[in-house]
């Protein structure tokens, strides 16, 4: 996602949210998938480094047939990236922390987003709705760290008006969303 200008993040006292509108990301339009594609995604959600010869094999096509389902797939925007799960307590960062803020009126936007994404233990920021406007998830070491982060880094940035910390005691996965969407005919949650 490219970063929108310092003019389009600016917000007037009145609403201070309404700069945020150019540092969210859109939402993609929907796409259709066949039965193929959910295939293809299904082996790729259980193994991201799948290879096209493995694909091929469990999808019941040739490897160059699966490298152009592939290729249309990330053209699409339906995959956007490969990646991996890592053990965030083997990183030496195990302590998981949100951290919900509110933007005061009238604050400089662009100067408040470009200081909390340098922020190098920032691993999310979502705009949020509800009683807070902004969203952190941020990995740690410990309290301490916790405690150089609040004190050091986000306490100090302008614009923050309140900010709280909840600290996850643990994480707990449920039934995983892309597999249930995979095996829906919609690709969307139908209400049950």
């Amino acid at each position: 996602m490219e970063k929108p200008s310092g003019d389009a993040l600016r917000t007037m006292d009145a609403a201070p949210m309404a700069g945020l509108t150019a540092a969210v990301r859109r939402t993609t339009p929907r796409v259709e998938i066949d039965e193929t594609d959910r295939k293809i995604l299904d082996v790729l959600r259980d193994d991201a480094r799948a290879s096209q010869r493995h694909l091929a094999r469990e999808v019941g096509m040739s490897a160059p047939a699966i490298g152009e389902r592939v290729s249309r797939l990330e053209r699409a925007d339906v995959i956007t990236g490969y990646t991996i799960d890592v053990d965030w307590g083997a990183m030496g960062v195990p302590v998981l922390v949100y951290i919900p803020m509110i933007i005061a009126p009238g604050s400089d936007l662009g100067v408040l987003l470009e200081q909390l994404r340098s922020i190098p233990e920032l691993e999310d920021l979502s705009v949020i709705t509800g009683g807070f406007d902004l969203m952190a998830r941020m990995r740690l070491r410990d309290h301490a760290h916790l405690q150089e982060v609040l004190l050091e880094r986000l306490w100090p940035i302008p614009g923050l008006q309140r900010v709280e910390t909840f600290l996850s005691l643990g994480e707990v996965t449920g039934p995983a969303l892309l597999a249930h969407l995979l095996a829906s005919k919609t690709t969307a949650i139908d209400p049950a």
